[in-house]
């Protein structure tokens, strides 16, 4: 069968995944987006979509965007076709805000208080993060002891830290075997939670080593995205992140490198430039 396209990206959640594509088609990557089912509310009808695209096309390899771990459990299921991610063990470890945490605490990763429980709090707001989620949609700021016990009810297994002021940063990664390399960029818009909108590339290099730290820590393979909150650590997310723009802006083309990793291509890593002072995102 004739190729009709060469990387099928899946749950691309909108922009971040168009981003992808165009890295990719710059290189002269033929792609397909492939926009549902959800891999997380129908992860049998995802998997069958992209067993229908591989068919149809001829693809060589899946990215996924978001939810990757869906693919990286059934990756056993696609002979032949790369997939660029680690294990799903991997991701759920560093995506899982509980044992991320416990991660960075090991290895003496700055990060604020975290609390065992709602007796350790002597004053509100605090940050309550449920164990899994994106886009924000799993961190609450309760004002009040009743507002934290209520959440605790619903996710017994949340964590519990200190609220503090100050910038939102993040770290964008790629590890593979022998290569890294990492760029942050400060979230200007919003403040706080969600998705980062408007970005601005920064120089941060004691944040980067912390991520290389981690990544190593646990020989991580693949794309990764570190929030901190000015130099505390926050959160891993295991994927390409929302401000994936930011990072390719500033010099670092992280879908096309990964696409030259997975093949086993050996980029250098001190041949990435990088541009401080890049602002991406809408205005």
């Amino acid at each position: 069968m004739e190729r009709s396209c060469d990387v099928i990206i899946a749950n691309p959640c909108g922009r971040t995944g168009e981003t992808v594509a165009a890295s990719l088609e710059r290189g002269g990557i033929r792609t397909l987006i492939i926009e549902g089912p959800s891999a997380r509310k129908d992860p049998s009808g995802y998997l069958r979509a992209l067993h229908k695209a591989v068919a149809e096309t001829g693809a060589e390899m899946i990215i996924p965007v978001f939810f990757p771990e869906v693919l990286a459990a059934h990756r056993e299921d696609f002979p032949g076709i790369t997939i660029a991610l680690d294990s799903a063990e991997k991701l759920e470890l560093l995506d899982n805000k509980i044992s991320a945490c416990g991660l960075a605490a090991q290895l003496g990763i700055p990060q604020p208080r975290i609390f065992g429980s709602p007796d350790e709090v002597k004053s509100y707001p605090v940050v309550f993060r449920r164990p899994s989620g994106q886009g924000g949609d799993s961190v609450y700021f309760p004002r009040s002891r009743r507002a934290l016990e209520n959440l605790l009810r619903t996710a017994p297994e949340g964590i519990i830290t200190a609220y503090m002021e100050g910038d939102d940063i993040s770290v964008d990664a790629l590890r593979w075997d022998g290569f890294f390399h990492a760029a942050a960029y400060k979230v200007l818009e919003p403040k706080g939670k969600g998705v980062s909108r408007r970005r601005v590339s920064i120089e941060a290099p004691e944040l980067v080593e912390q991520v290389r730290r981690l990544l190593d820590h646990v020989d991580y393979k693949g794309v990764c995205g570190v929030d901190f909150r000015d130099s505390f650590f926050l959160e891993c997310n295991p994927r390409f992140s929302g401000g994936l723009e930011s990072a390719i802006a500033s010099g670092f083309d992280i879908p096309m490198l990964l696409y030259r990793l997975a093949h086993g291509g050996r980029p250098d890593p001190d041949a990435i430039s990088f541009t401080p002072g890049v602002v991406t995102g809408n205005i």
